[in-house]
């Protein structure tokens, strides 16, 4: 087992107090040459957040150059923080809004890298609603698009969004909704998923899926299908043709799991935060394995990524029971279905999201157990 200060494995980690953490771990069987991939950059990298701040979600460029991570900005606002992960600096802070109470949410970059984008929400008792794209070039901010109107009974608000995912050629951004929704009161039918393109700048399709609450959503590489996980199973969507259609609704062992695609997209992989899993064979849609992680009524799993060769999934483990080292990272090895214990990173205190880096090396975690939370 690696904790935060071992040197055998490179591993980068985000961590919320305001600090970019990058200490050594990754993957079994990764090159450490001088003249290999781009590694991140090992000490503390302090995100110059005021206090309140609650960085929110990360995602990494293409070329693991760049670290994007939302934060929650003290009272009045969302920010984007961009992080040089080779120099180790803050390259640019992005305002996406400075209302009071705003809330981050998670964030995507496109497969070029041109773009990022970014879920935010407008004041703090209400869900995530605003989409925003940032040109990574100039690091401004090219669009802030509200979601639209939700069909829903009266007296019910729109649901709030809740993941994202980018089309492998860039031109189509999926966004999930839930159900419409009242203050305390559960969810109602009627989930969806946005479609947005960001060439228009604007939402063009909204399709309904079945179920009320929806978990996370990806993309195969192929462009042809999207998975989303809802509290009734995992639905298949056909994203090549417009507006996107379902095809179906998968019933798997976990409902609204949050997901992860390999690379070749040859296996979706649904993680639970209770601790069980599947993977599905998309050619199929089958379920082909079902996994028990084996954690406590006390711990909770989040954020699974996966490594770029697709032989390692990682997966955040909380432990509300522990006073410190609340979090270890999982390795789970793909070939078996089995955790790697030896290649579990301990150290940290609380994750609110995790990236897996483009070189293999790298891991990217928001970490928030330092946090001061103002309302």
């Amino acid at each position: 087992m690696n904790s935060l200060v071992s040197k055998a494995r490179w591993l980068g980690a985000l961590v919320a107090a305001a600090a970019l953490l990058l200490a050594g771990a990754g993957s079994a069987g990764a090159d450490d040459a001088p003249d290999g991939p781009v590694r991140g950059l090992p000490g503390t990298v302090v995100l110059d957040s005021p206090p309140f701040s609650e960085p929110a979600s990360v995602a990494v460029s293409p070329d693991g150059r760049k670290a994007y991570v939302s934060v929650k900005d003290g009272v009045s606002g969302v920010k984007l923080k961009v992080v040089d992960t080779q120099s180790g600096t803050i390259a640019a802070t992005v305002t996406l809004t400075t209302e009071y109470g705003a809330n981050a949410g998670p964030v995507a970059v496109s497969p070029d890298g041109s773009r990022v984008y970014v879920l935010f929400g407008a004041m703090r008792l209400l869900p995530l609603s605003t989409l925003s794209a940032v040109d990574t070039a100039t690091n401004t901010v090219v669009s802030t698009t509200l979601a639209p109107n939700q069909p829903r009974p009266d007296g019910t608000g729109d649901g709030g969004l809740s993941a994202l995912t980018v089309s492998p050629d860039g031109s189509r951004v999926y966004v999930t909704q839930d159900g419409p929704s009242l203050w305390h009161q559960p969810t109602q039918p009627g989930a969806r998923v946005l479609e947005f393109s960001p060439q228009q700048q604007a939402f063009t399709a909204a399709v309904t899926v079945p179920g009320r609450s929806l978990g996370s959503v990806v993309t195969r590489p192929d462009g042809a299908g999207t998975y989303v996980s809802t509290d009734e199973g995992l639905v298949h969507l056909d994203t090549s043709v417009e507006p996107p259609a379902v095809t179906g609704t998968v019933a798997t062992p976990s409902t609204k799991a949050a997901l992860a695609l390999t690379p070749d997209g040859t296996r979706v992989y649904g993680v639970s935060s209770t601790g069980t899993g599947y993977t599905l064979d998309p050619a199929t849609d089958t379920v082909t394995a079902t996994m028990n992680l084996g954690i406590t009524r006390a711990q909770a799993l989040t954020s699974p990524s996966m490594s770029p060769d697709g032989t390692r999934l990682y997966i955040a483990c909380l432990d509300y029971a522990s006073s410190t080292g609340r979090v270890r990272i999982l390795s789970l090895d793909t070939s078996t279905n089995t955790l790697v214990p030896a290649e579990a990173v301990t150290g940290l205190n609380f994750v609110t999201g995790l990236a897996a880096g483009p070189d293999g090396h790298t891991l990217y975690i928001v970490d928030g157990a330092l946090k001061i939370v103002g309302i």
